[in-house]
């Protein structure tokens, strides 16, 4: 049984061997260290400390409940859990 011909399958593989990649490799992807490193430091350093914004005001509610949740030493050991029945206080 013969699901395409010998010639169909010599053009579809002379066509994919001619094909371009869908991607065209990055320019600059192959940086040295002293590239990476300084680009690195430039998004670390581009955050906005404005306070007004909506990315500071998100960043300050989140160290906020972080500093509460941390700050109670107690936060995560065990609680004592109490088994009573619901209808002792009837």
């Amino acid at each position: 049984m013969e699901l395409a011909s010998q010639d169909l399958i010599a053009t579809l593989l002379q066509d994919a061997a001619r094909a371009r990649p869908a991607k065209p490799p990055r320019v600059g992807a192959q940086m040295d260290g002293s590239q990476t490193e300084r680009r690195a430091a430039a998004r670390r350093r581009s955050r906005c400390r404005c306070g007004l914004c909506r990315q500071c005001l998100d960043d300050a509610r989140w160290n906020r409940i972080f500093a509460e949740k941390f700050a109670d030493p107690d936060y995560y050991t065990s609680r004592l859990v109490h088994y009573t029945s619901p209808l002792t206080s009837l």
